[in-house]
């Protein structure tokens, strides 16, 4: 299995400089880094089981960074809901784009969080 977290404008695995591009949502940057090997392509990487969020922020990562900072959540804790039946029903406006209306939703090797 695979898994990547969203961080800003792209996705990534480790935490690190080298995603720049991608939390800027620069293609040509974050595919530099890719071609060169600084970053997992599009984002992916082996599953961990882990989800890390940086401290003031939303952006993730899901790579053993070695570090459990404040917001570490154990797994066991976290609740997953499926979505679809709120997204087939759902009417609402919202402050930010719903998950159902972003291109990820469609096609989870999009590159972009819009």
């Amino acid at each position: 299995m695979a898994a990547r977290a969203s961080s800003h404008h792209g996705y990534n695995y480790d935490r690190g400089v080298v995603n720049g591009g991608a939390d800027a949502g620069i293609e040509f940057v974050r595919e530099a880094a890719e071609d060169t090997g600084l970053r997992e392509v599009n984002g992916w990487g082996p599953e961990t089981g882990l989800l890390e969020v940086s401290g003031g922020s939303h952006a993730g990562n899901v790579g053993p960074s070695g570090e459990r900072g404040t917001r570490f959540i154990p797994g066991r804790r976290v609740h997953l809901h499926p979505l679809e039946p709120i997204a087939a029903h759902s009417h609402s406006t919202f402050a930010v784009v719903p998950p159902w209306l972003k291109q990820v939703w469609r096609d989870p090797e999009a590159t972009g969080t819009e």
